[in-house]
């Protein structure tokens, strides 16, 4: 799957593509809100929610790794070599 093709989804079918094709690899909590990282094929997908009423707030999808910053303690180098 591309990242132009994911984007041309509506968020139902984006939500669905995260469960079918997504690996999720990094999650993190910022105030109210649960961020979850997802990886398909070669871009990016965040999904966010309330932590405590669990109601979907936004999804972002990116290429770029600048985004993953927030995520990049969470990634232990050891386990990856």
């Amino acid at each position: 799957m591309t990242l132009y093709f994911f984007n041309q989804m509506d968020e139902q079918e984006q939500l669905e593509a995260i469960w079918a094709y997504g690996v999720k690899i990094g999650e993190r909590v910022d105030g109210e809100f649960t961020f979850e990282l997802f990886q398909i094929d070669s871009f990016y997908v965040e999904r966010s929610y309330h932590t405590e009423h669990k109601f979907f707030r936004t999804l972002r999808s990116f290429t770029s790794t600048i985004p993953l910053d927030p995520y990049i303690q969470q990634f232990n180098i050891k386990d990856m070599l």
